[in-house]
């Protein structure tokens, strides 16, 4: 068996696919071309770039509608179903409050997926509010990973691991020794293994504050502050643009989001670390094994 490596930087992380079959100038051919959907996804959605699809939005929108690619507009939908689906505790529209303001104030921000409104039959987008910003940067991983998937399982390829900036993967067939390919899961301050996860045809996600860095923290949609509530929240989705978003998600519920995304996604598994490192999780799907006690 024949293993390929192919890495690319894009939107401000480090993308790297493992690609395992018989025919090594086939999966070097079409894991590029897999890197280059990657590539052009940041041409499309990153808010860094000027001429981007986000960028034309955040400018225009409050005043006209805008129209885009066709996979800016179903990321779009997919994003505001899913803050739906969290109730607000993931939301598009914060990261460009947090950069704006760098604090809390007593101004409401203007903060929330019902600003955005979608077109369908243009395929256009408009903001509702002055001073609405887009920001993908929660999302953006997982939707390339999982693009880049279906290109490749598209092409043929059978065994495979993607990942972008190690916090969000996806994963299908087996290593080069047969196995299914495996992430750990650390605790953020002890750097113990939490958990071990056998990741089949699914996504995995993880997001995390660090208290030993002054990193942009994640903020709270609902009040715009800093989220103080946990240290950590993973999370394993058949979809890994559907994990990330949950990862964040659950980063600003803490323990008691657990709840509702077991109601939602019963079949399906996630961890936190509380702020005062405990370890919670729900589900237990295949292959997973927990080197930590859990609740």
């Amino acid at each position: 068996m024949a293993t390929v490596l192919l890495a690319t930087y894009a939107m401000r992380t480090r993308f790297e696919f493992v690609l395992v079959g018989d025919e090594k100038p086939f999966l070097r051919a079409v894991g590029e071309e897999a890197l280059r959907e990657v590539e052009e996804l940041e041409r499309l959605l990153s808010r860094f770039r000027a001429d981007s699809d986000i960028s034309r939005i955040n400018r225009q929108g409050a005043r006209q509608p805008v129209r885009v690619d066709a996979r800016t507009f179903r990321l779009l939908q997919r994003a505001l179903l899913l803050s739906h689906q969290t109730e607000g505790a993931f939301d598009i529209t914060v990261g460009g409050w947090w950069r704006e303001r760098g604090q809390p104030t007593e101004e409401k921000p203007p903060i929330g997926a019902h600003l955005v409104s979608l077109d369908e039959e243009s395929q256009s987008v408009r903001l509702l509010q002055e001073g609405v910003q887009l920001d993908l940067g929660g999302i953006g991983k997982g939707y390339a990973l999982e693009r880049a998937a279906a290109l490749l399982q598209g092409a043929g390829v059978a065994n495979a691991f993607l990942h972008g900036g190690t916090s969000s993967a996806f994963a299908f067939g087996c290593d080069e020794e047969g196995k299914l390919w495996r992430v750990a899961v650390r605790h953020p301050t002890s750097d113990q293994i939490l958990a071990i996860v056998a990741l089949d045809r699914c996504g995995f996600s993880v997001s995390a504050n660090d208290p030993t860095r002054s990193t942009r923290p994640t903020v709270h949609p609902r009040t715009g502050e800093a989220v103080t509530g946990a240290l950590l929240a993973a999370v394993v989705l058949p979809s890994p643009t559907d994990a990330e978003a949950w990862s964040t998600a659950l980063l600003v519920l803490g323990a008691e989001g657990l709840q509702l995304f077991h109601q939602q996604h019963p079949d399906c598994w996630a961890l936190i670390v509380t702020a005062d490192g405990q370890v919670k999780s729900t589900g237990q799907p295949n292959g997973l094994s927990l080197c930590a006690s859990t609740d």
